[in-house]
């Protein structure tokens, strides 16, 4: 099941978004839409815990209100797809920072939407195929979770090793432990996070990928993340 909240203080914006979905062509997966015309109810939702695949924001009464909005619900879910709707064109701008997944202008066409719906539809069939979002001094960051080997806690900063490179940016690792576990990520040591289906062999208090990396593994973890990939197998 695909969950959307549509946060919109206009129902009648809220009802073409609704129309808009269920005229998806294509549909990878059941959909199930949760129409919100407060963005508070919408935040109280999220801080019970209750997680979306979609979260899409459009106009409210206040300047940037949405984007407000946004920057809250990035507290509880670095992961999770927003997409903005907006008549200010530097609202696309401002949103590099929160990140968000999409800005759209007011008057969105609805294929442009219903592509970058089907497109999440896709990749929420497999977890790893999810976009992690981050934005660092170079600007704003997509990168595939299955891109990423490991995270690696440097003080206030995060250092995230990908096939593509490694970035910093401002994180904490036990963030990242709440946020990613549920998408096949483990902590080994109190600074090192790893993406399990990079792992080749877990030698001792060694961890060793698959691009020959080695990084070092607690103790006090080792058991946790033999049982992981143990049940990891098992899944394939």
């Amino acid at each position: 099941m695909f969950h959307i909240a549509l946060c919109d203080s206009d129902h009648a914006t809220i009802a073409r978004l609704t129309r808009y979905i269920h005229q998806l062509p294509h549909p990878t997966d059941a959909m199930k839409i949760y129409p919100f015309s407060s963005g508070n109810t919408l935040i109280e939702t999220c801080r019970r815990k209750i997680h979306f695949n979609l979260v899409v924001l459009g106009s409210f009464q206040g300047e940037h209100h949405h984007l407000k909005i946004a920057r809250v619900l990035r507290r509880f879910d670095s992961l999770v797809p927003i997409m903005v709707i907006s008549d200010h064109i530097q609202d696309s701008l401002a949103g590099y920072e929160i990140p968000l997944y999409r800005y759209y202008h007011k008057s969105v066409a609805p294929f442009l939407f219903q592509k970058d719906l089907q497109h999440l539809l896709e990749s929420n069939s497999c977890p790893q195929n999810h976009s992690y979002l981050f934005s660092n001094w170079q600007g704003l960051h997509h990168v595939l979770l299955k891109e990423i080997l490991f995270f690696k806690s440097e003080g206030s900063r995060i250092l995230v090793a990908t096939q593509r490179g490694s970035f910093i940016y401002r994180d904490s690792i036990r963030s990242l432990e709440v946020r990613l576990q549920r998408y096949n990520f483990l902590r080994i040591h109190r600074s090192y996070m790893v993406n399990l289906h990079w792992i080749r062999n877990i030698r001792g208090e060694e961890v060793t990928l698959l691009n020959g990396r080695i990084l070092p593994l607690a103790k006090t973890r080792s058991k946790m993340l033999r049982e992981s990939m143990v049940s990891q197998l098992g899944q394939i």
